[in-house]
């Protein structure tokens, strides 16, 4: 193996592309939400997310062989290794920002824990012990939760908010049927292997179809609740520029689902999430620093 090809396969194996995104969107919105920008907490998220995404590569080799995800092999040949390495990793993380900001602690363990239950079988079910990844809904619905506490409530743990909880309830309407999206994208993506495993996900249960609507469907309810909040005066103009991020979503995944999503799309997606959010970042940044007003609120 040439070195690009074990380096495009470690980027594979840790999903960078998500933990980019989810470090983006912890600092995008703790901003707006406390009016700091949480740099050394998105490190922490990104952590969080790496040991997430790479547990879920050392349990999920059958399903990504069938999915041809690039890395695979290199994680069945040292899964053990990963496995332990990962849990070290976790546990020595908990001890040191437990030491530096113990309020961080409860988020933390929750995301762990439900990290652990969608990637082993520790979750009660009436039919004995499952994974989140293995049921109906809650699939989709978990990682989203991750990504609301990482992006969210890691920020809040450590600041007061400078918004009304109005406007933060807004947003996290917005965030999380906007986040789901993604999740079925990249379920539509790997249809093929995800039915030879039984994995119950929107595209396998209800068809590709249907799976499409329901992305159309999430897509008009993120915009929905900005606009409720924009309706309201919860929000400003400076939380409704993110009404650009639906729109974007559906011409960008219509285009590439048109002709048959692949890994690669999925990838380019995610980062065009995380670069609309830098995006907006850096905007309202410059915008601040030109003494415009820092939001326009129409009520």
């Amino acid at each position: 193996m040439t070195q690009p090809s074990a380096l495009r396969d470690g980027l594979a194996i840790i999903r960078y592309h998500i933990v980019l995104i989810a470090m983006a969107a912890t600092v995008v919105f703790g901003w707006l939400m406390t009016g700091r920008y949480a740099w050394a907490l998105a490190l922490v998220t990104g952590l969080d997310w790496f040991l997430i995404n790479l547990l879920n590569r050392v349990t999920d080799i059958a399903e990504d062989r069938r999915n041809q995800i690039a890395g695979t092999e290199r994680v069945a040949a040292r899964a053990r290794l990963l496995t332990a390495a990962s849990f070290g990793l976790m546990a020595t993380s908990f001890a040191v920002t437990h030491w530096l900001a113990p309020a961080l602690t409860p988020y933390r363990l929750a995301v762990q824990l439900i990290g652990l239950g969608y990637n082993y079988k520790i979750v009660p079910t009436p039919r004995g012990l499952s994974r989140f990844k293995e049921l109906y809904f809650f699939k989709n619905f978990g990682s989203a939760v991750i990504f609301f506490l990482t992006g969210f409530m890691y920020p809040l743990a450590l600041a007061r908010p400078s918004l009304s909880w109005a406007a933060i309830a807004s947003l996290v309407l917005f965030f999380l049927p906007f986040e789901i999206t993604y999740e079925i994208l990249y379920d539509l993506r790997d249809l093929e292997g995800d039915r030879a495993e039984g994995v119950p996900t929107y595209p396998v249960v209800h068809g590709p179809l249907r799976a499409r609507q329901i992305i159309d469907a999430l897509l008009v309810l993120a915009s929905l609740s900005l606009a409720a909040g924009l309706a309201t005066g919860a929000l400003g103009l400076r939380e409704g520029l993110m009404l650009a991020a639906p729109v974007i979503q559906f011409v960008f995944y219509r285009r590439h689902l048109a002709r048959g999503l692949t890994p690669r799309d999925c990838i380019a997606l995610t980062h065009l999430g995380t670069a609309l959010l830098l995006f907006y970042l850096a905007g309202t940044a410059a915008w601040s620093r030109a003494g415009l007003p820092e939001n326009i609120f129409l009520r």
